[in-house]
């Protein structure tokens, strides 16, 4: 686990200049979240065989990003319960792996135009959103709602998040049977 209160000190300064604004900012990871990969291991063996750790050395050595976005992404419909509550100036897609990958995803499911931020861990992603709100969002929302499929990390530094920044988070659980259905979302923290 990150020290998240170590790397919080960095930010401290530029915090404290901060206005705090009586608004929602939605913050949403991308796979299995906004787009479900059920699809890509039901079809591909060896994506199947080659979870997590080998995942992205088959896509980029065997499969190709270009031929994996094109297969899995461009074209593809998926429920729009998540997206079609963002703001794309202000709220934020977060999500953790390879860049050009998450990149490129994003840009397939014409998901450019919503402000993202990609790290390579899962567990940077609570001092990623800390950063955002300080740096780039330059205001403190009221209240941060987190839509996860994997929501640990933020649950395991609510408390810090919260008190850091002044401001309520909203952890939500989303689990995706597939890209035809709506999402089960149940708040978790």
């Amino acid at each position: 686990m990150l020290d998240l209160t170590k790397q919080l000190k960095e930010l401290k300064k530029l915090k404290n200049n901060l206005e705090k604004k009586d608004e929602i900012l939605i913050v949403s990871d991308l796979d299995d979240t906004i787009f479900c990969r059920k699809e890509q291991l039901e079809d591909n063996e060896l994506l199947r065989n080659n979870r997590w750790a080998d995942w992205i050395r088959v896509i980029l050595e065997q499969i190709w990003i270009e031929n994996f976005i094109e297969k899995y992404y461009k074209w593809k419909s998926f429920p729009k319960t998540i997206t079609d509550k963002m703001i794309s100036w202000k709220d934020l897609i977060l999500t953790a792996w390879e860049i050009n990958l998450q990149t490129s995803k994003i840009k397939a499911l014409n998901l450019e135009n919503i402000n993202h931020s990609i790290v390579w861990d899962w567990e940077k992603k609570p001092f990623e959103l800390v950063r955002y709100v300080v740096e780039d969002l330059a205001y403190i929302p009221s209240k941060i709602i987190i839509y996860e499929d994997r929501p640990e990390y933020f649950i395991e530094n609510k408390r810090l998040i919260e008190d850091f920044l002044w401001t309520t988070l909203e952890i939500i659980l989303v689990e995706m049977i597939d890209n035809n259905s709506e999402a089960q979302i149940k708040r978790v923290a």
